[in-house]
């Protein structure tokens, strides 16, 4: 069997699956800039829109929101050279994790008022698992694709 043809079969498959990865992650790094700006710029309708108790926890959404707009810039290296920048999608992704079933805790044993995380928790546990299948499988076949 002629091995050169299968070597650039892989490599072929690694660069579209690190295309996929990096749109996915893409789109979440987005959606996570226009929810940080919205916490930030207009706190209470963010409270509002997820059914939060807003007069506690209105400075809070607003350090939460700073904080996701850092964590997108340190996660930018990841999303620039997956492959070569490992550790912020790694740590991305199991902080995904994290805070997907933080927040479904909260939801379920925090009492009415914070039934509202449940959102947050759907979207941080989706996106954590569709980033962790698309990296595992972009890191295999980067390392198939060698000879």
């Amino acid at each position: 069997m002629d091995h050169t043809l299968n070597l650039g079969w892989t490599r072929g498959q690694a660069r579209t699956l690190e295309k996929r990865y990096r749109q996915v992650l893409g789109i979440n790094l987005l959606l996570l800039v226009l929810v940080g700006l919205w916490a930030i710029l207009s706190p209470t309708t963010l409270a509002r829109a997820a059914g939060l108790p807003l007069e506690e926890t209105m400075h809070m959404f607003r350090a939460w929101g700073g904080m996701l707009l850092l964590a997108v810039m340190l996660y930018l290296p990841g999303w620039l050279s997956p492959l070569k920048t490992r550790w912020p999608n790694m740590v991305g992704i199991l902080g995904r994790f994290g805070m997907g079933t933080l927040f479904l805790l909260m939801a379920l044993f925090g009492g009415a008022a914070l039934r509202g995380l449940l959102w947050f928790a759907l979207f941080d546990l989706i996106f954590a698992a569709a980033l962790a299948i698309l990296y595992f499988r972009l890191a295999e076949a980067e390392l198939m694709s060698r000879p």
